[in-house]
């Protein structure tokens, strides 16, 4: 996911974030209903998924940030956070057999 500039890979890095920030909220909720054998488990997940999070917000201030000259590898950081973050995101909701609508 390269982009040409900086701007289109900040906003683009930031829709993804919020997005998995709602999805994440919507996951937690779901697995509040779970059995408790399988839901400490998926909370555990969650955590990590929360983590990857974190981290993909700090990588897009890194982008932000970064000066003029140097945006790239911040940007690749930035896209390979967020890849990971919906990967992990993935896998909770395969666990738990939600699949997420179209756009």
């Amino acid at each position: 996911m390269r982009y040409r500039d900086r701007i289109s890979c900040q906003n683009r890095c930031e829709r993804e974030l919020n997005e998995a920030a709602q999805r994440l909220e919507f996951l937690r909720i779901s697995t509040q209903r779970l059995r408790l054998d399988l839901r400490s488990q998926l909370e555990r997940r969650l955590d990590e998924v929360r983590g990857r999070h974190n981290r993909g917000v700090a990588r897009l201030e890194a982008l932000r940030r970064a000066e003029a000259d140097c945006w790239g590898p911040a940007a690749e950081r930035a896209e390979e956070a967020v890849s990971a973050l919906w990967e992990a995101l993935g896998w909770v909701e395969d666990v738990l057999g939600l699949r997420p609508l179209a756009a």
